[in-house]
């Protein structure tokens, strides 16, 4: 027990007093939150090149005036009988209308000199245009068939009304307890759990192969057997490896955990109402009320939960198969090697991913069921349904199950490692590896 202790400090200080370590614990949070927000960011920022001034020729009369100018861009009138012009400054264009568009609608042309106008600038311009187009076709139609122009107009309204009727989904057990779902923002929560899951047990089953790997190609692992079992030594190294996991992961989640009560607090009302941040957020909360939906669903979520089967299926999880990547490391003669050795897991993790993003759409489904009871599919499956109510007695099923198999699969890896790691020069197929598990 001395020798396996040793085993596990050394390999758990040995990568959490890294540099790499502290900088990928800290960072990567914030790291994640800047590349989910990146894209929103970019479309926001325009460049300094970007069309500002457009020019309208109208030699119909009748538009120019529906266009209104706003800090992006601003439209200025030109003469009917100004000639169209080349080579004009930078960040600039020409809109040119030769006519009534109701008749002709390809009596219209933007002039610029990129080759892709902004799109928000162009949708604008057909979104002005069309309604134009529609108001005068109504006009026309309301006179030629006589109708009251004010019934007209309230139609209009009625059509260019942005109501939606949003039905809300009620959740009714077999008790009769009703309680309300938690809509799409548990089913991206889980996505992004099933995510880290995959991430976690691939990143640190790399990690274990990687350190058998060398100490066997280093020819350290004859000095170490020579005063340690093998069954410690692989244990060690996963114990120590895997702590190393559980320690980032817990740290990510303590940091998560204070982002959740920091929003908690701030939407909450536990801060002054009077100030501007506040009312800006309340402001925007009222204008967007799919936001206020999904704020309202994400702090639904039982995170408490999702924290305990975080841990529980990473730890079951990296157990199951931390325990395969050492037992393929210990066969091969080099990393190489052992990455072709490895690459039934590697597809085994792919197809447990991918069962999860599909198991996403109904987590409550047959799919998401089975799999997330499957051992070597229910690390990440369960993930997906994490942020949901799953009843108790399938969570401790699986974990059950989970932990059974894994304990299963040591004694098995275990079997096998003893004999690869003082295998040399020769490739080993896996029917091979079969033959070890008889050797006593």
């Amino acid at each position: 027990m001395r020798a396996l202790g040793l085993i596990i400090q050394r390999e758990f200080s040995s990568r959490v007093k890294t540099k790499a370590f502290i900088l990928t614990t800290l960072l990567t949070p914030f790291l994640f939150l800047a590349v989910t927000a990146l894209p929103t960011v970019l479309m926001m920022v325009s460049d300094n090149d970007d069309i500002k001034t457009v020019y309208v020729k109208d030699d119909s009369g009748m538009y120019f005036n529906l266009f209104e100018s706003s800090k992006n861009y601003e439209f200025i009138k030109l003469a009917e009988n100004t000639e169209k012009q080349s080579g004009k400054s930078t960040g600039t264009a020409l809109l040119e209308i030769r006519g009534d568009l109701s008749l002709n609608p390809n009596m219209v042309t933007f002039y610029s000199e990129k080759q892709q106008p902004p799109r928000e600038l162009t949708a604008y311009i057909n979104d002005v245009l069309t309604e134009a187009v529609k108001a005068k076709k109504i006009d026309d139609f309301t006179k030629i068939s006589n109708i009251d122009p004010q019934v007209v107009t309230g139609l209009q309204d009625l059509l260019k009304s942005k109501e939606r009727i949003n039905v809300s989904s009620i959740r009714w057990d077999e008790t009769g307890k009703e309680t309300e779902t938690l809509g799409d923002i548990a089913s991206i929560a889980g996505m992004a759990l099933t995510f880290c899951m995959f991430f976690f047990i691939m990143m640190y089953g790399q990690m274990v192969v990687q350190s058998v790997v060398e100490e066997k190609t280093n020819r350290i692992i004859e000095v170490i057997i020579s005063s340690v079992r093998p069954f410690d030594l692989m244990m060690g190294k996963i114990v120590g490896v895997g702590l190393v996991g559980l320690l980032q992961l817990i740290i990510w989640l303590i940091i998560g955990g204070g982002a959740i009560v920091a929003l908690q607090i701030f939407f909450g009302g536990s801060i002054d109402l009077n100030s501007v941040e506040t009312q800006q957020a309340m402001s925007m909360m009222q204008n967007n009320p799919e936001l206020a939906t999904s704020l309202n669903g994400f702090f639904s979520i039982n995170w408490l939960q999702v924290g305990i089967c975080l841990i529980l299926y990473f730890v079951g999880g990296y157990l199951l198969f931390s325990s395969l990547y050492a037992m393929f490391g210990s066969a091969a003669n080099d990393s190489q090697e052992a990455q072709q050795l490895m690459m039934p897991l590697t597809i085994i993790l792919l197809l447990a991913f991918y069962t999860g993003f599909a198991a996403a759409r109904n987590p409550e489904g047959s799919l998401a069921f089975w799999c997330s009871l499957i051992p070597f599919t229910s690390p990440v499956v369960m993930m997906v349904r994490a942020p949901f109510e799953i009843p108790i007695w399938e969570l401790i099923v699986s974990v059950v199950v989970l932990f059974t198999t894994a304990i299963l699969m040591v004694k098995l890896a275990a079997k096998i490692y003893r004999v690869g790691i003082l295998m040399y020069g020769k490739k080993v197929t896996f029917a091979e590896m079969f033959k070890w598990l008889k050797y006593k």
